[in-house]
């Protein structure tokens, strides 16, 4: 799956179609981070800039949060249920993405 099947996918996503996995809810607590941000950066196609496909229909999102900070969201994209599983979410120093 490439970029724009990726955007394609959360264009036509519906809040309802969004799960979190467990994982997420134990990450969060360690992290700044929660469920509401998570939801909000995946209606906000315009600021996902890349994309790295993991093994099956995972993937982890680049999202850019502002100039010094990026979003990440590892999820899992059921096609034929139009269903999006986040599994867990970080933010990191947009410095470290380029090296």
């Amino acid at each position: 799956m490439e970029l724009k099947d990726v955007k394609k996918f959360l264009e036509e996503l519906n809040q309802d179609n969004i799960i979190f996995d467990p994982h997420f809810y134990k990450r969060i607590g360690e992290r700044p981070i929660n469920e509401g941000m998570a939801r909000s950066f995946l209606f906000q196609i315009d600021k996902l800039e890349k994309i790295e496909q993991g093994k099956g229909e995972r993937f982890k999102l680049w999202f850019k949060m502002s100039t010094k900070y990026s979003l990440v969201l590892i999820v899992e994209i059921y096609n034929t249920t139009k269903v999006l599983k986040v599994i867990s979410a970080w933010n990191t120093d947009r410095k470290w993405q380029d090296k």
